[in-house]
């Protein structure tokens, strides 16, 4: 399947935002067309037709062929823009294939990826002799709902659609799939001098043949700059993956969508941000070592924001890689050993007892890995993750979790407890693992 993409408008309210071309003004780090071109990506489309207009040198000298970005992308030209958005979707009538399925969408709507999955799975199932229709039944929920076009249906099919319609139960949400039959009626809706999407898309509203895939996922037609703030905390707030720990969500993001936001205008990648975040626990564990437990304690909990950074990075700018999952996990496992070793290590020169020091820092290394290794282990096995906020139940607030263990160090470096914290971490990490054994074994 292929994709057309619009670009050919001036977007004048977010022009004075920023002196760039609409479509390359940047969101979190990507040109919002770069945004809808990597997300569309990841859900398989490769192929790009890129219709331009107000812009087209700036946009074409910005995104080249397409290959730096794992895709290919041609572009057509539309002289005549200023007419309507109808007259460049219309354009792409040179390059379409007879009976094709492909993607239309606007350069400026930004959606979470879940959202562009389900339509396209949608797609697959449709009628070669319809025209689908993203739409938000969630009127509640819509941003700017006045300035949405706005869509009167019953079932899943459009009978009409309009800005100033007073009786309405969905809005567009500005992403087709066609079969051909909107550029047969884009061409017609020209001809009587209509010029708009809208207007061709009533016209097979008309004929019943407009299907409505109703959406329960976000997304944003950013066009000015309240829809722009709207659309980057919409975006941070879908980082937050639902496997969080409790400390992790309650604490951890809030530090780390802020360090996330600002540090995706720049050229970090989330492999360097998970080595900083190892630089700053080796610093941590040599503070213990030395005597700073405040200082270890506090770098200790940094580390941890720093962790949820990379991958933060990572969605939000379309970077994951099965080797960064690796070397983040790798990372994080040195990174407590080392921490753990520095505590154990005061507590040694500060003890009279050494064998209780061996004995106790034995059993909080050994239980350290042992919540990713289950989760591990019960993904390879079932297929699925292993959520601890729904499969834990109760046992979710035990924080034996890699922020919850963390969050504890911080609290024994503050305190200075450091026989007491490995204690607690060594009785928390077994006591859980047993737990889990228990809850595996019902399940399986």
């Amino acid at each position: 399947m292929r994709a057309v993409i619009l670009a050919a408008g001036e977007g004048s309210r977010l022009r004075a935002f920023s002196k760039r071309p609409k479509p390359l003004i940047p969101l979190l780090g990507l040109p919002l067309i770069e945004r809808n071109i990597l997300a569309l990506r990841e859900c398989g489309i490769n192929d790009f037709i890129i219709i331009t207009g107000c812009y087209a040198d700036e946009i074409q000298n910005y995104l080249g062929s397409g290959r730096q970005l794992g895709v290919n992308i041609t572009y057509l030209h539309n002289s005549d823009w200023k007419l309507g958005n109808g007259v460049s979707a219309s354009a792409f009538r040179k390059l379409y294939r007879e009976n094709e399925k492909y993607i239309l969408m606007m350069a400026d709507h930004i959606f979470e990826l879940e959202l562009l999955k389900s339509v396209i799975e949608a797609a697959k199932k449709m009628e070669k002799k319809e025209l689908l229709l993203a739409s938000d039944p969630r009127l509640e929920k819509v941003y700017d709902i006045d300035e949405c076009t706005k869509i009167s249906a019953t079932g899943n099919r459009a009978e009409r659609l309009g800005k100033d319609l007073k009786d309405f139960n969905a809005v567009d949400c500005g992403l087709f799939v066609d079969t051909g039959l909107l550029q047969k009626a884009l061409a017609e809706s020209i001809e009587q001098k209509a010029y708009t999407l809208t207007d061709a898309v009533n016209l097979l509203a008309e004929q019943g043949k407009v299907k409505l895939h109703f959406v329960n996922h976000n997304w944003v037609d950013v066009d000015d700059p309240a829809g722009y703030k709207y659309c980057e905390n919409l975006l941070l707030r879908s980082l937050i993956p639902p496997k969080d720990g409790f400390i992790s969500r309650v604490i951890n993001r809030k530090f780390s969508l802020r360090l996330t936001k600002l540090l995706s205008s720049t050229q970090l990648t989330p492999n360097q941000i998970t080595v900083l975040s190892f630089l700053v626990a080796i610093v941590s564990a040599v503070s213990f070592a030395f005597s700073n437990p405040i200082l270890g304690g506090i770098l200790a909990q940094f580390s941890s924001i720093l962790d949820g950074v990379d991958g933060e990075i990572a969605r939000l700018k379309y970077l994951q890689s099965k080797y960064g999952e690796i070397f983040d996990s790798i990372l994080d496992r040195y990174a407590d050993y080392l921490i753990v070793i520095g505590m154990s290590y005061a507590w040694y020169l500060s003890s009279d007892n050494n064998l209780l020091v061996l004995l106790v820092s034995t059993a909080t290394l050994t239980g350290l890995p042992m919540s990713m290794l289950f989760k591990e282990k019960y993904k390879t096995i079932t297929g699925k993750p292993y959520l601890p906020e729904i499969n834990d139940g109760k046992l979710r607030y035990l924080p034996a979790n890699r922020d919850g263990r963390l969050f504890i160090i911080m609290l024994g470096g503050i305190f200075n407890l450091l026989p007491a914290t490995l204690l607690i971490l060594a009785a928390i990490t077994h006591f859980q693992t047993i737990f889990r054994l228990k809850v595996v074994r019902q399940l399986l």
